[in-house]
């Protein structure tokens, strides 16, 4: 008898649940239409190990892959920033002055992802300059691969195994994403006035 319940009142309110959907993606496509639009460039490394002789390989990925996770959290410290910055073709004043700002603004530019069961790490850059995330992607991966045997010691080896690979249109905002999230928000919303009703009717 509930399901009955809530099919009738689907059937009636369909028209309801079609605009409050519609309306829940037009607000999430509105509020990625007035962020700044990027560009992104993705470079790939292969983490390695030289001293790993008789570790079993389940062991040995599980290490690169902790150290992958250990350069993500490296990326964004500000003497890494400082060296990245520092590099040429990167166009430093694309960043704010004011170190909260400057931090959260590259957080938003850099994204790493360690593969798993690989030891290979991808690091996407989205900037609003194609030539600039490209020159910032190669810029990180390098100082990972010139940085990591000094933190982790020299037995760890990082070597660019992809070139950059630049997008082709804009990465940023999702603009497909945003809208089929904020369509099912707005579907969850009707759907919840449904249930509100159907107690009503209880």
């Amino acid at each position: 008898m509930a399901s009955t319940n809530i099919l009738y009142l689907y059937a009636r309110a369909w028209r309801l649940l079609l605009l409050v959907t519609l309306g829940g993606m037009i607000i999430a496509l509105l509020g990625s239409a007035i962020q700044p639009l990027k560009f992104s460039s993705t470079i790939r490394l292969l983490i390695t190990q030289t001293n790993a002789t008789g570790v079993d390989p389940y062991t040995a990925i599980k290490s690169t892959e902790r150290i992958g996770q250990n350069l993500t959290e490296i990326i964004y410290t500000s003497s890494f920033f400082n060296a990245v910055m520092q590099q040429s073709g990167i166009d430093s004043t694309y960043f704010p002055q004011d170190e909260i700002d400057k931090r959260q603004e590259w957080k938003d530019t850099v994204e790493t992802n360690v593969v798993a069961g690989t030891g290979i790490m991808e690091v996407t850059v989205y900037h609003k300059d194609r030539n600039q995330a490209t020159a910032i992607a190669v810029a990180v991966a390098k100082e990972l691969a010139a940085q990591a045997p000094n933190y982790f010691g020299y037995s760890v080896r990082l070597q660019i195994i992809d070139d950059p690979l630049p997008s082709r249109f804009f990465a940023k905002p999702d603009f497909l994403r945003n809208g089929a999230l904020g369509a099912l928000f707005g579907f969850l919303v009707g759907s919840l006035w449904v249930l509100v009703k159907m107690k009503e009717i209880r």
